[in-house]
């Protein structure tokens, strides 16, 4: 029986939601890290800079998102991509990264870049399955960031 649900952009009301999906894979990683903090409780920084946040929502709440970063220069990073655990293998994941690569092209980015950590498989799946290549490991915010992928579009 297919699982309703949809992809949505950010609202400020949704605040909340961000630390709620983000921070049990997060702490259950052991990978947060203050930057990790600061991303989630300024989202209008994401949105100031040009990105978007997409959000999947289902029962009447944000269960999932991921944010876009653009760069500049055709670039930009999808992160803190989540899904509740209680919503997982129902598609949500797969909806917001195809909704993610969409709202990049929609933004002019040629190429996607991002940073994760080797523990988060089900995360890292999702990204090889949309052709994310490995790349070499040379400079990230996140302490604990051990891996980097990259799509062009």
């Amino acid at each position: 029986m297919p699982f309703d649900f949809s992809i949505q952009d950010y609202d400020d009301q949704y605040k909340g939601a961000l630390m709620d999906i983000s921070l049990p894979w997060l702490e259950g990683n052991d990978l947060l890290e203050p930057a990790d903090i600061d991303q989630l409780t300024h989202p209008e920084r994401v949105l100031a800079a040009g990105g978007r946040i997409l959000l999947a929502m289902a029962e009447g709440k944000p269960v999932g998102m991921m944010m876009l970063e653009p760069f500049g220069n055709g670039v930009a990073e999808p992160f803190k991509f989540g899904v509740l655990e209680a919503y997982r293998n129902r598609g949500i994941g797969k909806a917001l990264m195809e909704a993610t690569i969409d709202a990049a092209r929609a933004m002019g980015v040629h190429t996607l870049v991002l940073t994760s950590h080797h523990s988060l498989k089900a995360a890292l799946h999702i990204y090889e399955s949309y052709g994310f290549r490995y790349e070499d490991h040379d400079h990230v915010a996140f302490e604990l960031s051990d891996i980097a992928m990259k799509k062009e579009l």
